[in-house]
């Protein structure tokens, strides 16, 4: 699994009406991992992210059908998932989501993640993405050395509080 192509949008696009994150995640293969394999990562995640929303915060899921057995599209839906909550951990509250498969490239998936700052986004994806692939490799993950550095770039680029009122 990574990250073959990322942009980020600025304003109203085709995918959003705020600034995002467009990522395309190759997971190498349609159908990299078995139905007992995502039952055991949604379990585990569970674990380690209690407030994981499980999907809830995707919006226009497009490119397969979500049942289909064999196809990447859920595990692409879970890191999406993922992501949002780590996202949402640094305390910017990330609602949505999209998701849709790339057309003639299987096993390819568009994610996109909107933000405030882009730079949080993408750090959450790529931590979602390596705690994703460890979970499944039945490996930990220093999850919260993960999310300190994750706030910490958070905090770098967002401005503080006494900041944004002496500007006002």
């Amino acid at each position: 699994m990574n990250i073959i192509d990322q942009r980020y949008l600025d304003g109203a696009n085709r995918y959003c009406t705020e600034p995002c994150l467009l990522s395309i995640l190759d997971l190498g293969h349609p159908a990299p991992y078995s139905a007992s394999d995502m039952q055991r990562l949604r379990t585990s995640l569970k674990t380690a992210l209690p407030g994981l929303r499980q999907g809830r915060s995707l919006i226009g899921v497009v490119g397969d059908d979500v049942d289909a057995p064999g196809r990447g599209l859920q595990l692409a839906r879970l890191i999406q998932s993922v992501a949002i909550e780590l996202h949402r951990l640094t305390g910017d509250e990330v609602m949505m989501g999209f998701v849709g498969g790339v057309p003639k490239m299987p096993g390819r998936y568009r994610l996109i993640l909107p933000f405030r700052c882009g730079t949080v986004a993408n750090a959450a994806l790529n931590l979602a993405i390596g705690l994703v692939g460890a979970l499944l490799d039945g490996k930990e993950i220093p999850l919260a050395a993960g999310l300190a550095e994750l706030r910490g770039i958070a905090a770098a680029g967002m401005p503080s509080q006494q900041s944004v009122l002496i500007a006002a």
